[in-house]
């Protein structure tokens, strides 16, 4: 890959996933430079360009509307880019990866599981999980390495529980999804990934027989017959991998900006009413997820006066939206900004299915910890805290109170 008259040429995969990915690192919270850079073009630029006659070209999403126009539009097509080639591949279950029909079909027979009242009726095993988390943080004594000792075993047991996962069986799954994730061999990675899609089939084939009352259960029940069980596992362990991740890493970071700004989220513990849309804020900022798959141009359209052929890829950035959509440069978190637009959960019919889950979790933990422990912070103040690879991944946060 290399860069001629600031136009950065290479294979489609080169564009597309490998600087799409660096791009999108982070300085602490905030955006690298060379993503400032593209924003500053505006809300829509050329990530590449693919040195091949005729290249595709590869553009970047920074806008807000401009997201949601993209993310909203049947002109764009979801399905996997592997390796940045639209190979046309789909994971069984894997609502992200699929188009409509197929989508409209899958997504309808996923929903009832998430809906509000259902989610709602689910806060008291919530409380529960995170009353116990923090009481083994409090009973072990400082300093605790929040990754695994906050973020993962909330993140973990709560979408497990919701899912369907007994509690006998809930550590060594998680540390199998974690494993498939994490570990640096790919080996490794590769024995987690067949232990953890292992136990997931044999879960569907126990519901097939006695359905419950969660995730697999409801789906089963009102339409065993229209889902397949690859489907179903898919379905599942693309909950898992949303749950047990994402929202581990979202918590994670909550807990290191509660110690980076102690005095906001004293409002969140001591008046609650004065910030009543904290959460958006929290959300916005953090953005936990940076971007998503690149869609694919179906037929060519014009997006903010841009050309986009078919065959281009756009990658919506939802960092750079998140920080971009606001009037001049205050991007800061203020977690008094009443309730901001954002597009933290993505938009259009792949908008997050779990955002009603994912957000209980957030209402009852981060100010569950802001409770618990008002007088948290780093343990070692000096040493950097690491993070990994995109999506925003904090490797290890040792605090003290």
């Amino acid at each position: 890959m290399f860069e001629e008259n600031n136009v950065v040429r290479g294979t489609f995969e080169e564009i597309n996933v490998d600087l799409g990915l660096d791009i999108h690192r982070r300085d602490r919270f905030d955006p690298v430079p060379e993503l400032r850079a593209l924003m500053a073009k505006g809300p829509m630029a050329v990530l590449g360009v693919e040195d091949a006659p005729e290249g595709r070209t590869a553009w970047l999403a920074a806008g807000y509307d401009e997201i949601r126009q993209v993310l909203g539009s049947d002109k764009f097509s979801s399905k996997l880019l592997y390796r940045g080639t639209a190979a046309g591949f789909i994971f069984p279950g894997f609502l992200t990866q699929y188009d409509p029909p197929e989508h409209t079909r899958l997504r309808r027979m996923v929903t009832g599981p998430f809906a509000i009242r259902r989610i709602q009726g689910f806060r008291p095993q919530v409380e529960k999980v995170v009353e116990a988390t923090l009481d083994d943080i409090e009973t072990t004594g400082g300093p605790v390495d929040f990754v695994p000792r906050f973020g993962w075993p909330i993140a973990t047991t709560v979408t497990c529980d919701f899912v369907g996962i007994p509690r006998d069986d809930q550590v060594e799954l998680s540390r199998a999804l974690h494993a498939s994730r994490a570990e640096r061999s790919g080996k490794r990675r590769l024995a987690a990934g067949n232990k953890f899609w292992a136990y997931m089939n044999q879960v569907v084939t126990r519901t097939r027989r006695d359905p419950g009352d969660d995730l697999f259960g409801v789906v089963v029940r009102e339409h065993g017959d229209e889902i397949t069980d690859a489907e179903l596992i898919g379905v599942a362990a693309f909950v898992m991998g949303a749950g047990g991740d994402q929202v581990a890493r979202f918590l994670a970071a909550g807990a290191w900006l509660m110690v980076e700004e102690p005095e906001q989220f004293a409002l969140l513990r001591e008046r609650p009413d004065t910030v009543p849309d904290w959460l958006d804020e929290v959300v916005r900022y953090i953005t936990s997820d940076e971007k998503t798959t690149p869609r694919v141009a179906l037929e060519d359209v014009h997006i903010s006066g841009c050309p986009i052929k078919a065959g281009d890829t756009v990658t919506p950035s939802f960092l750079a939206a998140n920080r971009w959509n606001f009037p001049g440069p205050d991007d800061r978190f203020d977690i008094t900004r009443g309730k901001p637009a954002h597009v933290a959960f993505g938009h259009g019919i792949h908008h997050c299915l779990g955002r009603s889950l994912a957000e209980l979790v957030f209402r009852v933990a981060i100010p569950a910890l802001a409770h618990r422990f008002p007088t948290l912070r780093l343990a070692e103040p000096d040493r950097e805290v690491k993070l990994g690879r995109p999506p925003f991944n904090v490797e290890a946060l040792r605090l003290n109170w």
